[in-house]
């Protein structure tokens, strides 16, 4: 009874009626419905599992993605460009070093490389068939079909294939140094302002990497030999001819000027002959032939001069030092990319719990429930743990100070359920299944029985007949006097439970049926029970559950904590209010309730309610000396409460024989 005068003080302090609510509104603070930096920091605090799981994920995906990579290794050799005149300037110093390595980065010279390496059997199967290598052996062009600017389905194919086709031939032409690679891979280099040249190569093995860039630097040393040999046979060549024109200028020239000579002591020569012969001066032809004679002087010098040059070819770079297996691989080392990983998932899984929380239309508080249905919120029930689910009246019993039986009486305190004398009658519906609503129902009945009242209640199976409820077969067959038989003989009184159970299946065809049924069934079972529960059934399952409010005291409409979504809750009770159903003279007749609040999860939005402070009372730290000390006296007191409570049902049963 003093349980009962504190929960009536408490169902005092609970405004329930709309002129309450309208009070409540106008004296409530706005809110702002931007985010500050409190709300960010409690969302991400909420969301700290999702956001680990992300940044875990994506560390472990950047891991193993860096240990797939193949790890690179570079080779270095070195060039250096000879020395020129003293008179070259640095200025053409520096161009001759840069027209170096644009020439040993030219195709002509990779092509050159690459050749070398399909002839050498040392480097067989480094490098594709000439047929797979699209640097090589270009494929031929298409014939052109449209006309240039038209854009038809042959064009579009051809660009396609300009995109993609590369890509698909990639693929098939297996792995190995293509052109592409060899272009990609190769690096050359100016050390700093000097004549020095470094040549680098990246490959996915140190030896393979040393080889291949030590070949490029041989051969083009060897090519820009070959090139200075090629270059001064060929100007000795045109030496040759050009000293041999010299030569027969200079033997046609002596041969005049000898003639020349003669001629002039023969006096018999004609006038005419004397007028053709003048042009000729001795003079002139000697002269001729002196300078001939000089230049073949000076041609045969510079033959003489090359012949020398060409024993001796020095080409233009030669090789400074020739590159070695690298001992550690120059590519990043995988583990290096976790950390930066770590940062930007991180990051991610902040905006995905932004958004989630953005997107979630879950209710989780009284607050949010009474502002979403304008409906007074009754109090918050804890979930029952997962092993003791199918027994949520055992455990009422067992732990009858646990968070779940807390809830339990707030709500009977507050809907004044089973006070002596005083018959209520109480439906519990939901918008929709599986919200705690046949808990619920079944904890208020155990809870009003565990009170020493009489309860009942009535599930109202909306499957159609189907086997729902694990009290059907359970308990012992109570008659109670009524006139319909068929509902007498199923109500049954369930000893481990304290109150009795009847289940009225929905009616096929007609849902008034059903309705003035279990009406006829209420009025004569009012004087008989302190409290009756209707288990009824969602108001979106039957039409049934629009219809159960007019024959009920109270509607308690049930929630589930941080599942139900507002647009399915607020859409029930239009359908309910737009039915007449919640039109009563009395204006607490509706109520809505949370159940299955996890109070950890709960405590973390900080909402300052009664449920914070059990959940953060469960989850303080205790001395393991005093729990320990503690453990068997609590173990004894639950096994004496036990024991209590099957005397009080066999004193309960006995009565019930007797009367």
């Amino acid at each position: 009874m003093q349980l009962m005068d504190k929960a009536g003080l408490i169902a005092d302090r609970i405004p329930l009626g709309p002129q309450f609510e309208d009070q409540r509104q106008e004296d409530r603070p706005k809110i702002s419905p931007e985010v500050g930096f409190r709300q960010v920091v409690g969302i991400l605090r909420r969301r700290s599992r999702l956001i680990l799981t992300v940044a875990g994920v994506g560390t472990i995906l950047a891991g193993v993605t860096g240990l797939l990579i193949a790890p690179k290794y570079t080779a270095t050799a070195q060039l250096v460009q000879v020395q020129g005149p003293a008179s070259l300037s640095p200025e053409a110093l520096q161009q001759a070093v840069d027209t170096q390595v644009t020439m040993l980065t030219s195709p002509y010279h990779l092509r050159h490389v690459l050749d070398s390496f399909r002839n050498d059997p040392r480097f067989r199967g480094l490098t594709p068939d000439p047929e797979a290598d699209p640097a090589v052996t270009p494929a031929p062009a298409e014939p052109q079909t449209n006309e240039p600017g038209s854009l038809g389905l042959k064009e579009l194919e051809r660009r396609l294939g300009v995109w993609i086709g590369p890509l698909l031939h990639h693929k098939r032409a297996g792995v190995g140094l293509k052109f592409d690679d060899l272009q990609r891979r190769l690096q050359v280099l100016q050390e700093r302002r000097s004549r020095i040249i470094n040549v680098t190569f990246q490959w996915t093995t140190p030896e393979r990497a040393a080889d291949i860039v030590n070949r490029i630097v041989e051969l083009y040393v060897q090519s820009n030999a070959e090139q200075q040999r090629a270059y001064t046979t060929g100007e000795l060549a045109r030496l040759e001819q050009r000293i041999a024109t010299v030569k027969g200028d200079i033997e046609r020239t002596s041969a005049a000027l000898h003639k020349a000579i003669q001629r002039r002591s023969d006096a018999s020569r004609s006038a005419a002959t004397e007028e053709q012969e003048a042009d000729l001066d001795p003079r002139e032809l000697e002269r001729r032939t002196a300078a001939s004679a000089q230049l073949y002087a000076s041609l045969l010098q510079r033959q003489k001069e090359i012949r020398e040059q060409e024993e001796l070819v020095n080409p233009d770079v030669s090789i400074l030092s020739l590159a070695s297996p690298p001992s550690r691989p120059s590519s990043p080392n995988p583990i290096l990319f976790m950390l930066p990983a770590l940062i930007v998932s991180l990051i991610c899984g902040g905006f995905v719990a932004l958004i989630l929380e953005r997107l979630d239309s879950g209710l989780r508080s009284e607050k949010e429930v009474t502002e979403a249905f304008e409906l007074a919120c009754i109090g918050l029930v804890p979930r029952i743990p997962p092993k003791q689910l199918n027994h949520s009246v055992n455990y009422l019993r067992t732990e009858p100070f646990s968070p779940y039986a807390e809830g339990l009486r707030s709500a009977v305190a507050a809907l004044r359920l089973g006070e002596p004398g005083h018959t209520k009658v109480v439906l519990i519906s939901s918008s929709i299944a599986r919200e705690g609503k046949t808990t619920l129902a079944r904890g208020l009945a155990a809870y009003v029985g565990l009170l020493g009242r009489r309860a009942l209640l009535i599930a109202i199976d909306h499957h159609k007949g189907k086997q729902a409820a694990e009290f059907d077969n359970a308990g012992e067959r109570r008659i109670v006097g009524l006139q319909t038989r068929s509902l007498a003989d199923s109500i049954r009184h369930i000893p481990h439970a304290g109150f009795d159970y009847v289940r009225i299946p929905c009616h096929r065809l007609d849902p008034m049926t059903t309705v003035e049924q279990l009406g006829d069934l209420i009025r004569q079972l009012r004087e008989r029970y302190d409290g009756i529960i209707i288990d009824g059934p969602p108001v979106f399952a039957t039409v049934e559950a629009r219809l159960l409010p007019s024959i009920a005291d109270n509607l308690l409409f049930v929630v589930k904590w941080g599942s139900t979504r507002r647009e399915f809750a607020q859409n029930a009770l239009e359908l309910l209010r737009n039915g007449g159903r919640l039109e009563n003279e009395r204006a607490d007749f509706a109520a809505a309730i949370v159940t299955q609040v996890d109070l950890k999860r709960h405590a973390q939005y900080r909402y300052g309610d009664t449920s914070e402070f059990v959940a953060g009372s469960r989850g303080a730290p205790r001395a393991g000396l005093v729990a320990r000390c503690l453990a068997p006296i609590s173990s004894l007191h639950h096994w004496m409460q036990e024991i209590g409570f099957q005397a009080l049902d066999i004193v309960r049963s006995f009565g019930r024989k007797g009367h």
